[in-house]
């Protein structure tokens, strides 16, 4: 067999080899001849797992072993011998014993002969071996190789064994030799007289069978035959009973006594060897091999036992589990292998398929430290021990139902075994009292059966075969054996034992593993002989071994039982089994069923859009009792726990629902839809939910709009509490209805801190906690029954807790990663960690472990730990996973409810009702009403309520006033009625003018404050210190009565803006006059901007511009309505692009909505979005979008998201939070590069206390401890080196004044420290004011005032301060976002979220484009057509067409209405102005040879002109340059020269005069100031603005709005919007589409208007151009002289619709006829000289024509070398030495370096001679009137007019005569120009295009 040699018919006996002789590769011979066979993986990996080591010799050094990198020289511990040839190690019990263990043999060589019996422990030969145990000296076995064991060993030399022991002892003779007349002994013993003295044999009476024999000293003897025994009374032979007398020596396992002798037998699996005495497991088949599992605390693993009846004599070992935490127990049961985990926090029962895989987590609940488990094979219930709960517990195979068996004597249990044929158990416990005990499997009847001399027991095993239980004391360093009942104790083996841990059995072997040793063991059970060790591995724990003959299938009495959850067999005397109740059930009276007595809470889990219930149980597994797919996302819920129900917030699509999870389970049995709608607009970011089972009231906190709202659920009404009008946003949310209030926890600019508020949120805030609070998501939960408030701080990485009637933080968690929500279920608090698949609990009370399941499968697995309902299309885990759990209400707390005032008759309010407390209430009216009477009961309208009665406070409308009939009761309503008392009408003052006080008269601000009292009431001279005559106030503007001028917006909100509280003066907030014309009068008083009402955001401080008549924004009739709520334009639907994003747009599409997919393009790449547009493959993920919809960079990998981050390496793209978070999620690892160099890091990353710096309000007890300041000096030490105490606490602070603001006593002396808004100065004592305008990033977003501790914001005259007082609104809201793609300009609006097709191109290629918002018009450029067209914005037609070369970019001058436009393609040089109302192009400016234009900016409030000009200066590197000029392109001046850079974009905020521009080299937003200062210039330092950030990845598009920068990115699917002051933060708006390429906002504050256009007076016939002293006229590209008439043919104006044949011909035609005429000339002379050089071609030998076709990507030609190449020899002059263009060579090179698609060519651009020769000759001579054309290119970007396919072929667009290869395609209509190559049109300087 294994010969090579197919022996047998069917060549089995050459399968599986490689297993049989264990050869590498997959296998490694250990050196022992028998020694194990190891797979390949183990060989080298750092462990020895030979005895000899040998599986780590010759080892390569790798880093992940280095440290475990072989010696030559090798150093054996005291237990080990050291084998003299490769130094390996042996135990030193195996030195001299007889068997050479060394590979050389030295073991039994060197120093046997002379071993002293003082160091051998057993019994020393003769020879010098040493015997391990004397209980080996005369057991009939030759130990000591020469006999001498078994000399002198009277038990064997007994006549009854017919034998004569001589009385030397040194001989033992056969009866037969004894008085034969020949002396047999030395001593000659065996003889004497008395063998010839009478009575002889031949006179004695034997019994039958019995024989006599002469003695030489008894005489005459009878002696029994073998097996027999003379009996003590009677003369006969009675028979030896060998199995009662020999036990357990005898047999295997049973033993049956016949006459004279015995017979071995065998259990049924058994069967009986050669020897009659060994029982072998049959082995039928593969399956039935034994199988050894260990664990090693990392892995589990698997030997395979050799046997005599299998082919091979090794043990093959392998793993069988790896990359594990803490294993110690193992079981196996044929086809799962179970494993114990004692990992801290981690603590589980595992199953796993035999081979490891599908493994999943059984039992975390209810463990503590799971040492051994045991399977009960008979029933699959899976009993085990737990060291630190101290008991004995067993649960049902799916670990759903688990019972504690044995608490009582129970102190440190750790090894488990069964006998389930007898209903036993037996576990080890080295406690207290250390001890081997026994009991029924039902925990019952436990008893100990050893307690004495026994000291640290670990590993115990049944042999139920032989009926005894084994098992080892690590401390006597022993292995025991004892029968059930406790007799028969002996031990097996001891003296070589150190540290025994796991124990088994199998067959006639035991196996244990060694701690010291670090092996596995095996020696006989019964004589514990045939000592060696199989393997080595790092520590050995448990040693379980499994063949399915010792697990035999036997009738038990659980299989007929009928116990509804667990059965339990027990031992014949207890019943054979038991019926058994999980936690929180008992057993009914029938014994058999399990009775609930507590109702099961349930956890529930919001995993994206998918509800998973969670069954809680104290001890058990959890399990998913039922998931549900809603139609929302979950954010945020809470459990409402008087219906049962859900509420859910979902942040995607902004509402909030009810969800009832009892009609979802049966929704398809027809119970209704289980979803309702509660609230539906006006939501932002919900960031909590709680709800007051009280008054059932649901409390949310929208951190987006800054607000706490209720809602109803008695009166389905909702009411704003509390609007946090600063930078306060509520973040976290909990109520306590019994005791009336509520806490909020806020984040403010500065810090992070919890509020107490009442239920109805009026009155004065309570500051509860502010240290220690981190600045991310604080999540809150609330113990009603201990009334105490739980936190999580997800920045922090902890979990707070406090008694909510002494508010006191104590840390409940800390060191968490990241803790998100939280959920209190029975008595065990549970939170998610953002980022993780994972749900963690702890005991509330803080006391046990913290436990841990995987509700979310993680990458690559299955159904996680959860076990039941599972969706497995749910996907990967969420970024944020939302707890709530089901809160049962107890019967007091029921009785509350039910007396609580809101429960009786809504507590007598209209609308909504608030607790305030348990036995009082109070009512709420919703935004926009108000209480109609003082009694604050009903609520109406606060449009209804114009006038209110002085006493009683009843509302009224204007109409009762003075109507003649009493309303009032105190007839209020009818007083003051006279004409005098009337109010006056308002007056209308200018900005110029200043309103007096009493709001009738208006005086010159000139007057103001100037010694004389103008206004009637004196106001003008009132408040004059501070009043600054040089600052005017804007007409939306509150005129404080000190002179400051505050927003109206900021009037009536409690705040005092204005300083002297004028804003805030009760005349004008009680009785508010009517705002300005435009206006919206909120509530409170406060005027805001009429656009802002019902704009979907809170204005009004009261929240009262966002009323319920605001109404729900539905789509437009003609618009189609996504599943997601957006609107979309009607002709995105079925275009076979995803608009909506939900793919709900192209659903349904029948064969006329969508066009036709067939496939025409064959091999090449088709457009989804025009099916006719086919491009070259590699235009596939190639960084650029050549379809028009992008589609071609769809799903490529390589751009993220700006919440995303990159990996290096593969494109990958993973959250952004997972970047240095200490684990590797990139394949890379370039996810954990460069972390320290991260700025702003929004993770916060593990830390101990001895590593991290003290914060700046804590103190350092310089030992690693930090405590909090207010801790130091209070006369008690609170450091554990008492640091915070001293003798200086008592005088640092006293005396003197010390500090100039705040002193702190410490130990070391005082401490100074500022208020808020100062700091220390370089005294440390006193302080300084800190200019925040100056430092950090700027607050405010447009204008910053110092003031002493603090800053003030300010807005220009189109905004006003929002509520924040931060940022600056614009006054004419409703602003849309325009975006081109390809051929489309799409506006995306909000308030509802609305997408539509503002205008389009057909099929051409939008280049460029921007608004007029004064004059609704829009324009944009197509470079293909040469054409700028102007677009009505209100229809979305083209109105104009005007003609321009090669157009790209452009901007409008809002002030004129001219466009300024970049001319010359890719590569332009020139920027001409048009004006479309003069229906003419002129050219104002042109940059050197050696720059090209890239983009363009104007301000037409200031009439400044910014464009960006790139220069190339070798080997790739670029240059640009910012340059500004006037309008007519005069006064031409450099802003910036950067190195190094490629800006994309510009834009610009004429209010604050700043110009942004996006650098793509850099990644970089910045921005630099163009604001004048006398004599110094403008400011000319730029700043960056945006660094490096996912929002930058190739951004190609600028837009800057109410100080917010809107960037698009190529190949992005979304936009983005940062924010330009204070954090600079970036959000993503999606736009789905991924070429968006330009950006524009469309709102009128974007371009102010100045006060007068001189250009309205103008007299120009041609344009006027706004100039540095007014204006000027041009015709064309030519200045003239006002009121000068433009010649003919000035006029650039196309029809709409034109194409360029159709254009008007120039002044220069007549130049261009003569040209024409020579161009005949030319033609034929380049036709005959092509002709020529074709013959000489094909005589070289080609046979084929093939030309180079290119498809130029712009953003690629930068920097390569043809760009370099073309630049270069732009700056020469025409030709080079070869007469060659300089440009035609570049054709020539590869894709690679040009960054175009090329096909192959062997006859290049530079054999055609000269092609862009011609087009120089061919150019018309500059005229005045002539435009400037440049050198372009021979380029086509749009793929469509390259490929026109024709049953296949390649044609020509000309309308020519096909033919077979074109080398230049004449675009314009020969017929339609006469003829002339190129046309007439002058501006057409690359008509000549290469085709295929």
């Amino acid at each position: 067999m294994c010969d090579g040699r197919n022996d047998c018919t069917d060549a089995t006996d050459e399968l599986d080899c490689d297993y049989k002789l264990c050869r590498e590769p997959h296998w490694f011979p250990c050196a022992q001849p028998h020694g194990a066979c190891l797979a390949a993986e183990l060989k080298c990996n750092g462990i020895d797992n030979c005895p000899g080591g040998e599986d780590e010799l010759n080892c390569p050094v790798s880093a992940r072993f280095a440290s475990y990198r072989r010696l030559p020289a090798r150093n054996c511990s005291l237990s080990q011998y050291m084998c003299q040839r490769d130094r390996s190690c042996i135990p030193i019990e195996f030195q001299c014993d007889g068997k050479s263990d060394c590979a050389d043999s030295s073991d039994e060589l060197a120093g046997c002969s002379t071993q002293s019996a003082a160091s051998c422990s057993g019994h020393l030969c003769p020879n010098g071996r040493c015997l391990q145990r004397k209980q080996w000296l005369c057991d009939g076995v030759d130990d000591c190789g020469d006999g001498s064991d078994e000399h002198g060993c009277v038990d064997l030399c007994k006549p009854q064994l017919g034998k004569f022991m001589c009385r030397n002892k040194e001989q033992c003779l056969q009866l037969a030799q004894v008085c034969d007349g020949h002396s047999d002994c030395m001593d000659g013993s065996d003889e004497s007289e008395t063998c010839n003295i009478k009575p002889d044999c031949s006179s004695k009476t034997c019994p039958p069978a019995a024989t006599c024999h002469m003695m030489p000293v008894d005489g005459a003897q009878c002696h029994c035959p073998a097996g027999f025994r003379l009996a003590k009374f009677g003369n006969k032979c009675v028979d030896i009973d060998e199995c009662q007398e020999r036990e357990p020596e005898l047999c295997s396992q049973s033993c049956e006594n016949t006459s004279g002798g015995y017979r071995c037998l065998c259990d049924p699996g058994y069967q009986l060897a050669r020897d009659n005495r060994t029982c072998r497991a049959t082995i039928s088949n593969a399956s039935e091999h034994p199988l050894l599992l260990y664990t090693t605390q990392m892995n589990v693993m698997g030997m395979q036992l050799a046997s005599g009846q299998q082919h091979w004599s090794r043990h093959h070992v392998y793993q069988v589990a790896g990359n594990l935490s803490k294993v110690i127990g193992v079981a196996y049961d044929g086809s799962h292998v179970y494993w114990t985990n004692i990992q801290n926090e981690a603590e589980s029962i595992v199953k796993a398929k035999s081979d490891g895989s599908h493994s999943e987590i059984l039992l975390t609940s209810g463990l503590d430290a799971p040492e051994d488990l045991a399977v009960d094979w008979l029933t699959q219930n899976i009993y085990f021990s737990d060291n630190e709960m101290r008991h004995i517990a067993v649960c049902s195979h799916d670990a759903h139902n688990c019972v504690v068996l044995v608490t009582e004597d129970v102190h440190q249990p750790r090894g488990l075994a069964l006998w389930p044929q007898r209903g036993q158990m037996f576990w080890t416990d080295w406690g207290v009292k250390p001890m081997i005990v026994r009991a029924s499997m039902n925990g019952e009847r436990s008893t100990p059966i050893v307690s004495d001399n026994i000291h640290w027991p670990n590993g115990i095993v049944v042999d139920m075969h032989q009926q005894r239980i084994y098992w080892v004391d690590a401390k006597l360093g022993s292995i025991q054996t004892v029968r059930p009942d406790g007799s028969g104790r002996r031990t097996v083996l001891d003296g070589i034992l150190k540290h025994p841990y796991g124990l088994a059995v199998y067959e006639d072997q035991l196996y244990w593993s060694d701690w010291v040793t670090k092996s596995i063991h095996a020696c006989h059970k019964y004589s514990g002989k045939q000592h060696r060790v199989l393997a080595k591995d790092s520590t050995i724990y448990a040693v379980h071994i499994y063949h399915p003959a010792k697990q035999p299938q036997t009738p038990n009495a659980c299989a007929s039982a009928r116990c509804s959850h667990l059965c339990l067999l027990a031992e014949p005397e207890a019943g054979g089994h038991s019926c058994a109740c999980p936690d929180g059930m008992k057993l009914a009276p029938d014994h058999q069923r399990c009775i609930q007595m507590v109702k099961r809470q349930r956890l529930f889990v919001g995993v994206g859009q998918y509800l998973l219930e969670i069954e809680h149980t104290a001890f058990g597994r959890h399990v998913v009792s039922a998931s549900h797919a809603l139609d929302c996302v979950i954010s945020e819920m809470v459990y409402n726990s008087v219906n049962g129900s859900l509420i859910i917030a979902d942040n995607e699509r902004h509402i909030i629902v009810e969800y009832q999870p009892e009609q979802g389970r049966t929704q398809g049995q027809g119970h209704g839809q289980p979803l309702r709608t509660l609230i539906r607009s006006n939501l932002g970011n919900v960031s909590a939910l709680a709800f007051d089972h009280i008054s059932q009231n649901l409390y949310w906190a929208d951190a987006e709009r800054r607000v706490l709202e209720l809602y109803s659920f008695h009166t389905r009404h909702r009411a704003l509490i509390r609007f946090f009008a600063g930078q306060e946003s509520p973040i976290g949310l909990s109520v306590m209805p019994a005791d009336g209030y509520l806490f909020v926890a806020l984040k403010a600019r500065r810090q992070s801190y919890i509020d107490r508020l009442p239920l109805s949120g009026r009155g004065t805030p309570t500051h509860v906690f502010e240290d220690e609070l981190g600045d991310d998501d604080i999540k809150m939960a609330t113990d009603y029954e201990q009334h105490t408030l739980y936190w999580s701080d997800s920045d922090m990485g902890m979990i707070k807790y406090t008694d909510i009637h002494q508010t006191q933080a104590l840390m409940f968690r800390n060191k968490l990663r990241r803790p998100y929500s939280l959920a209190l279920v029975h008595q065990d608090l549970f939170w998610s960690e953002l980022g993780s698949p994972s749900i963690y609990w702890a005991h509330k009370s803080n006391m046990g472990p913290r436990k841990r399941i995987d509700v979310v499968p993680s990458r690559g697995d299955g159904d996680g730990d959860m076990h039941g309902q599972y969706p497995m299309s749910m996907g990967g885990a969420p970024w944020r996973l939302s707890l709530a759990a089901s809160v049962s209400i107890g019967e007091e707390q029921q009785l509350h409810q039910q007396q609580h005032p809101c429960r009786q008759q809504n507590g007598g309010c209209s609308h909504i009702c608030v607790g305030v407390g348990r036995l009082a209430a109070t009512c709420l009216c919703p935004v926009g009403f108000v209480y109609r009477d003082a009694s604050n009961r009903t609520c109406l309208e606060a449009l209804d309520c114009e006038f209110r009665c002085h006493s009683s406070g009843e509302c009224l409308t204007l109409a009762h006033r003075c109507n003649g009939r009493q309303d009032c009761v105190d007839r209020s309503d009818e007083q003051d009625c006279d004409v005098g008392h009337k109010p006056k009408p308002k007056v209308m003052c200018t900005n110029r003018q200043f309103a007096c006080h009493n709001a009738e008269d208006c005086v010159e601000k000139n007057k103001r404050c100037d010694g004389h009292k103008d206004c009637p009431d004196n106001s003008d001279e009132l408040h004059c210190s501070q009043f600054d005559k040089t600052k005017s106030c804007h007409a939306h503007q509150l005129a404080c009565d000190n002179g400051k001028c505050v927003d109206q917006s900021l009037m009536c909100d409690g705040k005092n803006d204005c300083g002297d509280n004028t804003d805030e003066n009760p005349s004008k907030c009680d009785s508010p006059a009517s705002c300005d014309m435009g206006m919206f009068q909120c509530s409170s008083g406060a005027c805001i901007a009429g656009s802002w009402e019902c704009d979907g955001r809170i204005d009004c401080s009261d929240a009262s511009d966002e009323h319920d008549k605001c109404g729900q924004r539905q789509c437009p009739a003609d618009m189609h309505r996504c599943m997601l709520g957006q609107c979309l334009d009607r002709r995105l639907v079925c275009d076979g692009h995803n608009d909506c994003g939900d793919m709900t747009d192209e659903l349904n599409c029948g064969i006329h909505d969508s066009p036709s997919k067939a496939n025409i393009c064959g091999t090449l790449y088709q457009c989804a979005s025009n099916l006719k547009l086919c491009l070259d493959p590699a235009a596939r993920c190639n960084g650029t979008a050549e379809c028009p919809r992008g589609e071609d960079e769809a799903d490529c990998g390589d751009m993220c998201s700006i919440n995303e981050f990159q990996c290096r390496s593969e494109k990958q793209c993973i959250r952004k939070e997972f970047r240095c978070d200490r684990a590797k999620d990139c394949s890379d690892g370039s996810d954990e590069e460069n972390c320290d160099k991260i700025q702003n890091q929004t993770l916060s990353q593990p830390w101990t206390a001895a590593s991290r710096a003290c914060r700046p309000h804590l103190f350092d007890c310089h030992d690693g401890e930090c405590v909090d300041m207010s801790r130091v000096c209070n006369s008690f030490p609170d450091c554990e080196n008492g640091n915070d105490e001293g003798p200086l606490c008592a005088t640092a602070c006293g005396g003197r004044p010390v500090c100039q603001h705040k002193c702190r006593a410490t130990p070391t002396g005082a401490v100074c420290s500022c208020f808020d808004g100062y700091r220390l100065d370089t005294d440390q004592r006193s302080c300084v004011d800190v200019n925040e305008c100056l430092e950090g990033n700027q607050p405010c977003a447009q204008i910053c005032e110092n003031t002493l501790g603090g800053y003030q914001c300010q807005c220009h005259a189109d905004f006003m301060l929002h509520q924040d007082r931060v940022s600056c609104k614009s006054l004419q809201a409703g602003a849309t976002l325009l975006f081109s793609s390809y051929n489309e300009v799409r506006n995306l609006s909000e308030q509802p979220m609305m997408l539509q097709v503002a205008w389009s191109a057909n099929d051409s290629r939008i280049d460029g484009f921007d608004v007029d918002m004064e004059r609704q018009l829009g324009y944009f450029s197509s470079e293909e057509q040469g054409i700028v067209y102007q677009v009505d914005m209100r229809r979305g037609s083209v109105t104009r067409a005007l003609a321009v070369p090669s157009p790209t970019k452009l901007a409008v001058d809002w002030a004129t209405g001219n466009v300024y436009v970049l001319a010359g393609g890719s590569a332009s040089q020139e920027i001409y102005a048009c004006s479309f109302t003069a229906r003419m192009c002129g050219r104002i400016l042109q940059v050197k040879t050696h720059m090209h234009l890239r983009h363009l900016a104007i301000d037409g409030y200031h009439g400044r002109l910014f464009y960006i000009a790139m220069r190339l200066e070798g080997f790739g590197h670029a240059s640009a340059e910012v340059h500004v000029a006037r309008l007519d392109g005069s006064h031409k001046e450099l802003m910036l020269h950067k190195k190094d850079s490629y800006m994309t974009a510009l834009a610009l905020d004429p209010h604050q005069q700043q110009l942004y521009y996006l650098d793509m080299h850099s990644r970089t937003l910045e921005r630099i100031s163009y604001r004048s200062r006398s004599g110094s210039g403008p400011h000319r330092r730029p700043e960056v603005m945006v660094h490096k950030s996912p929002a930058l990845k190739q951004p190609s598009g600028l837009s800057i709005y109410e100080n917010h920068a809107y960037i698009v990115n190529l190949g992005s699917k979304e936009a983005v919007r940062c924010r330009l002051y204070g954090e600079r933060i970036c959000k993503s708006i999606n736009l789905n589409v991924n070429n968006a390429q330009d950006i524009v906002v469309a709102g009128r504050s974007r371009q102010p208007m100045a006060a007068t256009n001189p250009c309205q007076h103008s007299h120009c016939h041609g344009m006027c151009i706004l100039a540095d002293y007014g204006y000027e006229c041009m015709c064309g590209s030519q200045l003239v002289a006002e009121g000068e008439q433009c010649p003919h043919g000035s006029s650039s104006e196309l029809e709409v619709g034109a194409s360029r044949q159709d254009r008007p011909q120039s002044s220069g035609s007549s130049i261009q006829r003569w040209l024409m005429a020579l161009l005949v000339l030319v033609v034929g002379s380049l036709a005959v000289g092509l002709g020529y050089m074709y013959f000489r071609w094909r005589q070289r030998g080609h046979t084929g024509l093939n030309i180079n076709l290119h498809f130029q990507n712009p953003l690629s030609t930068i920097g390569s070398k043809a760009f370099i190449d073309h630049e270069r020899n732009e700056a020469s002059v025409g030709i080079n030495a070869n007469g060659m263009d300089g440009m035609a060579s570049s054709h020539s090179h590869s894709s690679s370096e040009t960054g175009t698609t090329s096909a192959s060519s062997s006859f290049s651009a530079q054999q055609f001679g000269m092609p862009n020769v011609l087009q120089r000759m061919l150019r018309p001579k500059q005229t005045s009137s002539s435009q400037m054309a440049t050198e372009m290119l021979l380029e086509n970007s749009r793929a469509s007019e390259l490929y026109t396919l024709d049953n296949g072929r390649k044609a020509a667009r000309g309308g020519g005569t096909r033919v077979q290869d074109i080398l230049v395609a004449d675009t314009d209509d020969d017929a339609a120009t006469g003829g002339s190559f190129g046309g007439d049109y002058a501006g057409d300087d690359a008509n000549a295009r290469l085709v295929p």
